[in-house]
């Protein structure tokens, strides 16, 4: 089939009087093809019947052989003819009707449909619109937004640009003369978000995007790397972990307990994430925790890390967390620890611990104090791939700790991920007594005082080649 389009430029258009009915339908499919969105009611689509010889009647039906010819302008550019005809079901009970609303045009020698034809003739154009085509668009689209028809990566794009580009400091608040901060909520996770918080709160759907990009982060925004814990003591990281507990993550209809069963799962999960990942429903702020900074003071780096050289194992602080509590974070991808500052005051604080741990100047010994922090680290922390510690007394140090840490890697007997591997059965298992937390032990006090058995270890004195403290203060003698 062949169709000739021979149009004079003058004749553009045939007077209203004899348009055929079928243009009202042209008219209704341009207009479909514009609101589509801002950036495609930008571009005007004025659709008129061409004046052509060919045209049918006012009154001609509607049947197989029916074209119409028909302009287009954008007045942008010299009008565009085309000939339209309307599409006909060629099977089926309908076979032989016209389809109300199917409009098929010549192109490239065949007919198509007309939206592509607009596609190919009337592209949207690239940036942003004015406000006023933005106005004049929300008002002829009904004042609606198909949401839910866009991709999820444009949903992400969207939820992206509404978030804050550095999430603020945390409130402070001034208490007898000095300022305290003040942390209610989790702003580490709603900071992220400013006056857009409320997204939160929208659907299932858009607090699950919304959450995604605070914890795992996204390279468009400044503050990529996701959800950071940056905790100057062993206290304030004990803190923030508690305060992004209290918080769930909601991301699905069942992510509250309603019964015991439930209640036993979510505190299945609670303890350990990493072997019953299909419970995640049950997931908290603390959950989505990608990345930890961590600064210790000597003897908070000691605990945290279970040294028990000599009888500093007598001397417990169950209260505070130690390095099991990275096995309830599923999502932690790098831990940098600040090792405690060697040039600092160096001298024992009795009212917050119990053993010596500084022999006196000028035979205060903080490298091995540092050896003791880093050496039980390099153990323990292993299995986690990205570990930093920053704050060596020379590069000597942190090449005798990377040196530590490769040994023990290798001599891992079972991998993190082996491990998640073994416990996908759940035929299996060890059942627990009593609810077991990594990290926390049981708060309670002991009813009789622990017999302090007294070691030549503590506090260690220095005997390094060169004093410490020549080391550390070369200029001070």
């Amino acid at each position: 089939m062949s169709v000739s389009i021979n149009f004079s430029p003058s004749a553009w258009q045939d007077p209203p009087s004899v348009h055929h009915p079928f243009l009202t339908q042209i008219r209704e499919a341009a207009s479909k093809y514009r609101l589509q969105s801002a950036s495609h009611f930008n571009i005007p689509i004025d659709v008129c019947q061409a004046a052509h010889a060919s045209n049918p009647d006012l009154l001609a039906d509607i049947d197989t052989d029916f074209m119409l010819y028909v302009g287009f302008h954008n007045f942008g550019t010299n009008p565009i003819f085309a000939v339209c005809r309307p599409k006909i079901a060629r099977r089926g009970r309908d076979k032989g009707k016209f389809i109300r609303g199917a409009v098929q045009v010549w192109l490239r020698n065949k007919f198509v449909p007309l939206l592509r034809f607009f596609e190919a003739e009337f592209p949207p154009l690239d940036g942003p619109v004015a406000d006023e085509i933005m106005y004049q668009w929300w008002n002829a689209n009904g004042r609606t937004f198909n949401w839910t028809g866009l991709p999820t990566e444009v949903k992400e794009r969207i939820l992206m640009f509404c978030m804050h580009r550095s999430p603020p400091l945390p409130i402070q608040k001034k208490s007898r003369g000095r300022v305290r901060q003040v942390s209610k909520g989790a702003p580490e996770v709603v900071g992220q978000l400013g006056k857009w918080a409320s997204l939160l709160t929208v659907s299932h759907q858009v607090r699950t995007i919304s959450l995604r990009l605070c914890f795992a982060g996204s390279s468009d925004l400044e503050f990529g790397n996701g959800l950071c814990i940056v905790a100057e003591s062993l206290y304030s990281f004990k803190r923030s972990i508690r305060r992004l507990a209290k918080h769930r993550q909601l991301t699905e209809g069942d992510s509250i307990p309603t019964d015991d069963k439930s209640r036993e799962l979510e505190i299945l999960y609670n303890a350990f994430p990493q072997i019953y990942p299909h419970l995640d429903r049950f997931a908290t702020f603390n959950h989505g925790i990608r990345k930890i900074y961590l600064q210790l003071s000597f003897i908070d780096g000691l605990n945290f890390f279970k040294v028990t050289a000599g009888s500093f194992a007598q001397h417990p602080k169950p209260r505070l967390p130690n390095y099991e509590v990275f096995e309830t974070l599923p999502h932690l991808n790098e831990l940098i620890f600040k090792l405690p500052d060697a040039t600092g005051y160096l001298e024992d604080d009795f009212r917050n611990q119990r053993v010596s741990i500084f022999y006196g100047e000028p035979f205060n010994c903080p490298r091995t104090l540092h050896r003791l922090i880093y050496e039980s680290a390099a153990k323990v922390l292993a299995p986690y791939k990205a570990v930093k510690f920053h704050g060596f007394m020379d590069e000597d140090e942190e090449d005798r700790f990377l040196s530590l840490r490769n040994v023990a890697k290798n001599e891992l007997i079972i991998t993190t991920e082996e491990l998640k591997e073994l416990y996908k059965d759940e035929a299996g298992g060890i059942e627990l007594g009593e609810n077991v937390i990594p990290g926390v032990e049981k708060e309670h006090v002991y009813e009789e005082e622990r017999e302090i058995i007294p070691d030549d270890f503590w506090p260690p004195k220095c005997r390094c080649e060169i004093l410490c403290r020549e080391v550390l203060h070369p200029n001070s003698n």
